[in-house]
């Protein structure tokens, strides 16, 4: 029952994982654009945001949220040890790992914002952030 519990934290901790790594995503993308001189107006950039959230929430959701479950057990057993970095670190391993088997299946990252050294530091500070909201949740 207690596991029922923590199961919207884990939620709502995939969900803004999401969609930090979809803002970045996006970002990075259209910084690219910039630097090659394409102008975008703000509109389109923020219409830009708002579809690429809608669009990766399915299947970068879902990977993200499998991440979580597994990390976050394993950080569950980790906690007494270190409880203010259990899960923080659990959400960038989990964005890493999984951003890194996406390489190894795809032969390159499909996640164009995570291809630069940048993109991919800020995606799994944004697995990072999924950690911590969790860990803030579940400590209530």
């Amino acid at each position: 029952m207690a596991r029922l519990r923590i199961l919207p934290f884990w939620l709502i901790a995939a969900l803004v994982t999401t969609f930090f790594m979809s803002l970045v995503h996006s970002l990075m993308v259209q910084q690219g654009l910039i630097d090659l001189g394409i102008a975008i107006p703000a509109g389109l950039r923020l219409e830009t945001m708002a579809r690429d959230f809608i669009g990766l929430l399915p299947a970068l959701g879902a990977v993200t949220a499998l991440g979580f479950a597994i990390a976050f057990l394993i950080a569950g057993g980790l906690y007494r040890f270190a409880p203010a970095l259990a899960y923080p670190l659990a959400g960038a391993v989990a964005i890493a790992v999984a951003l890194m088997l996406m390489k190894l299946q795809f032969d390159m990252t499909p996640i164009a914002g995570a291809r630069s050294p940048l993109g991919l530091g800020l995606m799994i500070a944004a697995g990072a952030l999924g950690g911590l909201v969790f860990g803030r949740l579940k400590k209530r």
